[in-house]
């Protein structure tokens, strides 16, 4: 068996998986070179176990060093010989071996490069037929074997693992480059895992190029040390053994990030894109299909570049025909956004002007891009170009990937030729809103829009979405929606594909914040629907969809399909410091869900340190100031949370959000009228009150009802709460609030003149935060104290005495004492101990 890696960091995810694959007779591990497929078995080997609570099986190892014809069952017959050499059989005959099996076994096959002897494929489909007793089959490939996996498939005599499987998470990712002492800020760490796709090959590179590097970030660039070790992997590992009519398929369709079969055939000249793509899929050369109706693939981004390296290497004199053709495709086909970027890399100057003149509202719609693989057109010099439009077809393509500066720069070169008609000022003016977007000035987006007149769909479905973009940034949900569906509608009427994508992710993230889930699902579904169809798969906007289907699926109670999407938002996000907010308080809140506080105020901490001073639009940054409020009221540090409801940006926006936190807090404090009077302003449905706080805020009436005895008040707002909640398929805001709700649900829901199935359901539940606000003490003989219960909300997590001292804003002296206290009432040793014993004593 062979021997770890340096640094490797056990998965215990990826254990747990092979431990539940092997329970079938065959295992198939397929992924291509350096996604550790080797590595994870060997780790997992050393402690399999096979689920049966029996002896622990026998392992036994064989490489398969076999380019071509891998006789699997000799193997696979010789390494079980060797282990049990029975006194009665043949020496060919596999079966009567594996039936003659005394202990479990299993038999790794690492490295099958292909199985192509007849008779070696009949023997082993004879022994899947005839069943493995004892014996389980592992087969590590990088490419699917010629057997009859789909008729085992059926019937459940084959498991299988793949890319997706093997991959590492964020999480995974920031262990390894630990093993290798590389720690990065979580921007820099996002664009890695982003740019690496989970790919252990290439996290393990970035971590040996980055460790002792000054500048970590400046590794990922292009043309480092880096990009020359994984150009040289890829090339070694799989350009170079592929035929050479395969390889000539590859760098042919490396100019385009993404493909399908018509653009395949407009490239190449050839006939049958669907089968190729389907043969270079199979072909170990890192494309994958994407789900969907659109039939598109992608490569991923390192293999990308490594392509696009190649072919400029070995064939330049190409690259200009090859991308000609490719903007003719996509101008064909309605996608003019990347007709314009081929344009340029082609430098076909008028076929650039001419699909911007033609597309431009399509244009500037808003989809951005992260692609650290594709290199920037080259631009004439300024004093070459007298015609306005083509400095501003290049403002476009910056606007795409992200590059204000480089945005700005074009943008003064068209402004300095001045050379304006009637037909490119108002695209000039639609470019100025797009600048502003883009700096994240949504006053300014509204000032520049009061400028332009639209005069057919196309501009009107640009100007729309830009308007209900600029409302939304500024936390103007009542104001956003109108212009966002009518944006949406002209944009479905115009054949504006972008736009679709753009209108319909934002309209996904305002019915979320809103709190009309199903709407926000069913909008976050159309943009990826939509997007699939036209190719658009790695746009930032696409990952505003996945926040916002994760703040809907929290919302749900969805925890682990939340992570996921919010996992998947972070590898879009593209450094926009907006949506890496958005996402950060959505995990918080999903931390909190969880009974985790401190973990979920570090997820803030760790946010509000990476800003690095980035301006937030007005509601991204009021809904991270009052998310911390809600996590300070959960650790009884109710001056901090009165402190960000009072100063955490603007106050005009999400006032219902506000009035719960300040009701919560004076609900602990004992001042029940108090909590009432302020929750009630928002206790019943209004447009302009998000559904989320409505619920929110009626269950705060009925518990401040409760307290006070008026039972009146505690019907009515349990039945607003329960009648939302049912609509919209609410369960965070009845399980965080623990015990105190859900003795409400059982004690007052039965008294409602409406049955709700869920009060039923809720009231069953359990909550992590099961504890309340308070808790209760009567078994301790000395209760704690309030600051005392604060400090012992902290010590669930991994915080530190002085850290915890800097979030409370006291000394650490102060926290000691605190601890040492709550150590001597809970009769606990340490830690661990006394947050146990506090969750016995339902402290927690």
């Amino acid at each position: 068996m062979p021997d770890l890696p340096p640094g490797y960091v056990l998965r215990e995810r990826v254990v747990a998986q092979l431990d539940a694959a092997v329970r079938a007779p065959l295992t198939l591990v397929t992924a291509p070179a350096g996604w550790g497929k080797t590595a994870a078995l060997v780790a997992w080997a050393r402690t399999v176990r096979l689920g049966d609570g029996g002896e622990p099986p026998v392992v036994r190892w064989v490489t398969s060093h076999a380019e071509r014809g891998a006789d699997v069952p000799g193997q696979l017959l010789g390494a079980l010989s060797e282990a049990e050499r029975p006194a009665k059989r043949d020496g060919d005959d596999l079966l009567r071996v594996v039936d003659e099996l005394q202990r479990p076994h299993v038999v790794v096959v690492d490295d099958v490069r292909e199985i192509s002897d007849p008779g070696a494929l009949a023997d082993l489909e004879t022994l899947v037929r005839h069943g493995m007793g004892r014996l389980r089959l592992v087969l590590s490939c990088r490419r699917d074997p010629s057997l009859p996996l789909y008729r085992w498939r059926v019937d459940g005599s084959l498991t299988e693992m793949r890319t997706n499987d093997l991959s590492l998470t964020i999480a995974e990712t920031a262990e390894l480059l630990a093993a290798h002492d590389v720690v990065l800020p979580s921007a820099t760490l996002y664009s890695l895992h982003s740019i690496t796709e989970g790919w252990p090959a290439g996290v393990r590179l970035a971590a040996m190029a980055m460790r002792g590097h000054p500048e970590p970030e400046r590794v990922l660039d292009d043309g480092g040390p880096f990009s020359t070790a994984v150009g040289d992997f890829l090339t070694g590992e799989v350009i170079d053994p592929l035929p050479a009519e395969t390889r000539r398929l590859l760098l042919e369709t490396a100019i385009a990030p993404r493909l399908n079969a018509g653009l395949v055939e407009a490239i190449t000249g050839r006939d049958d894109g669907a089968r190729v793509l389907a043969e270079l899929k199979g072909s170990n050369t890192f494309l994958t299909r994407n789900a969907g109706p659109g039939g598109w693939y992608r490569f991923h981004p390192l293999f990308a570049r490594t392509l696009h390296a190649e072919l400029l290497r070995r064939s330049p004199e190409r690259v200009a025909e090859l991308h000609r053709r490719a903007a003719a495709w996509h101008s064909a086909y309605g996608l003019p956004a990347e007709a314009l970027r081929h344009a340029l890399l082609a430098e076909d100057w008028s076929g650039a002007v001419e699909t911007l003149d033609r597309a431009w509202p399509d244009v500037l719609a808003g989809v951005r891009y992260d692609r650290p693989h594709e290199s920037a057109p080259h631009a004439p010099a300024a004093e070459e170009s007298t015609d306005p439009r083509l400095p501003l077809a290049f403002a476009a393509e910056r606007l795409r990937v992200g590059d204000l500066e480089g945005n700005r720069d074009f943008l003064r070169r068209a402004g300095g030729i001045r050379n304006f008609d009637e037909r490119t000022t108002p695209m000039f003016r639609a470019f100025a809103v797009a600048e502003a977007w883009l700096g994240g000035d949504p006053r300014r987006m509204l000032a520049e829009l009061s400028e332009i007149s639209a005069n057919n769909d196309e501009s009107r479905a640009l100007t729309l979405l830009d308007e209900g973009e600029a409302r939304l940034r500024l936390g103007e949900l009542g104001a956003a929606g109108a212009p966002l569906h009518g944006a949406l509608v002209l944009a479905q009427r115009a054949g504006m594909a972008q736009a679709q994508v753009c209108a319909a992710s934002r309209l996904a993230v305002l019915e979320s914040m809103r709190g009309r889930l199903r709407a926000s699902a069913r909008l976050g579904r159309q943009a990826l629907v939509t997007a699939d169809r036209f190719g658009i798969t790695d746009a930032v906007d696409l990952g505003w969809v996945r926040m916002a289907l994760a703040g809907v699926y929290g919302e749900w109670d969805r925890i682990a399909e939340a992570d996921r999407l919010l996992d998947e938002a972070l590898d879009l996000a593209a450094g926009d410091a907006d949506l890496l907010v958005s996402i950060a308080t959505v995990r918080a809140k999903l931390r909190h869900g969880s009974g985790r506080l401190a973990a979920a105020l570090e997820v803030l901490h760790t946010a509000r340190r990476d800003l690095g001073g980035a301006a937030l639009a007005p509601a991204v940054d009021r809904a991270l100031a009052l998310t911390e409020a809600e996590l300070r009221i959960g650790g009884g540090d109710l001056g901090a949370a009165r402190r960000l409801v009072a100063t955490g940006g603007d106050p005009d926006v999400f006032p219902g959000w506000a009035a719960c936190v300040d009701a919560s807090a004076a609900l602990i404090e004992g001042k029940a009228a108090a909590a009432a009077t302020t929750a009630a302003q928002f206790a019943t449905p209004s447009v302009d009150t998000a559904l989320t706080w409505t619920v929110q805020a009626a269950i705060l009436t009925s518990l401040a009802g409760r307290t006070l005895g008026d039972r009146n008040r505690v019907l009515r707002g349990l039945e607003v709460a329960l009648d939302i909640a049912e609509e919209e398929s609410f369960r965070r805001p009845f399980l965080v609030g623990g015990h105190p709700v859900r003795d409400l649900l059982a004690n007052f829901a039965p008294l409602l003149p409406v049955y709700h199935p869920l009060a039923a359901e809720l009231a069953a539940g359990s909550s992590p935060l099961a504890g309340g606000a308070r808790g209760g003490d009567t078994n301790l003989v000395e209760p704690l104290t309030e600051r005392e219960l604060t400090v012992l909300r902290y010590l669930q997590g991994t915080m530190s005495n002085l850290e915890i001292a800097s979030t409370l804003y006291v000394s650490v002296n102060t926290v000691k004492t605190h601890v040492k206290n709550i150590y001597r009432k809970l009769h606990a040793g340490r830690r661990r101990e006394a947050v146990e014993r506090a969750r016995e004593l339902r402290l927690l």
